[in-house]
């Protein structure tokens, strides 16, 4: 069978009225279209890929944060606990600094006591807000103004420094009530005095 030359060149009919034939420059339109393809699917792999790491870093900084926050909480009660157990230390120390033998202080003050005087009640108690200061009640009964002034004066040669006095009478009895602080010397008659006090 023979075929005309005129048709072999393709196989369809040409009609230049209809529609022209593509220029051959237009063949390189698929190859950019599936190039593009090939990119975007690419693209396409490695944003998944780097979402993937973003998301595993999000978790592991989440997780640091959650034991940095744990740590924080862990050192802040360690650190309460340090300045309650501070705190406690200072008070013993406190008290302990205020904590002075009190047997001669009331040996002195029982030989304090003349003939005709007689000590009916000794206190001697500390306060835990000021543990440096003992505070002295005692009631007499038959004293006058010289047993007074000889009790004042066997505090002050127990090494006592008194103030804020308070004393009341009733009939022969004598209530006497003093702040101490203990000194390193016993406190001169002057310097004792010079307290505030209420005799």
């Amino acid at each position: 069978m023979y075929i005309a030359p005129q048709i072999t060149h393709d196989i369809k009919t040409e009609r230049a009225d209809v529609l022209p034939p593509l220029p051959n420059v237009l063949r390189i339109i698929p190859i950019i279209f599936y190039a593009i393809a090939a990119l975007s699917l690419g693209l396409l792999g490695l944003t998944v890929y780097q979402i993937r790491g973003a998301t595993v870093g999000l978790e592991s900084a989440q997780k640091r944060a959650q034991e940095t926050q744990r740590q924080i909480e862990e050192t802040r009660a360690a650190r309460a606990t340090l300045e309650n157990r501070a705190k406690l230390a200072a008070n013993v120390l406190q008290w302990v600094e205020g904590a002075t033998a009190l047997q001669p202080l009331a040996v002195a003050l029982g030989r304090s006591m003349g003939t005709k005087a007689a000590l009916t009640e000794l206190t001697l108690s500390r306060d835990e807000k000021a543990p440096r200061q003992i505070q002295l009640a005692l009631k007499m009964q038959s004293a006058d103004a010289l047993q007074i002034e000889s009790t004042i004066e066997a505090v002050r040669q127990s090494s006592f420094r008194p103030f804020s006095a308070k004393q009341s009478q009733e009939g022969n009895r004598v209530s006497y009530e003093v702040s101490l602080i203990h000194q390193a010397a016993p406190v001169p008659k002057e310097i004792s005095e010079s307290a505030p006090a209420n005799e």
